[in-house]
């Protein structure tokens, strides 16, 4: 599915548009601010998949974040915080 970068010639917004095969792209694109229909394909680099072992790509998944804890132990720690800053 290629996806192209367009600039519209009259509100001068930057847009991108997915289409889901190259025979059905129209010939009239249209700018999602203003409705015109003089826009402008823009050169933009290609994506790169590189495949790992087995011809898969290697995507990474992110790291599981940890929610913060805040129980008791660290209500009183805050709590002592805020006592001395008024103290000050």
């Amino acid at each position: 599915m290629p996806i192209y970068e367009y600039q519209c010639e009259a509100c001068a917004e930057r847009f991108d548009k997915l289409f889901v095969s190259l025979s059905r792209i129209p010939t009239e694109i249209m700018c999602p601010v203003c409705q015109s229909t003089t826009v402008r394909r823009l050169i933009s680099a290609p994506a790169i998949h590189t495949a790992g072992e087995g011809g898969q790509a290697e995507i990474e998944p992110p790291p599981p974040s940890k929610p913060p804890v805040f129980g008791r132990k660290e209500l009183n720690e805050a709590l002592k915080k805020k006592k001395q800053l008024a103290e000050e």
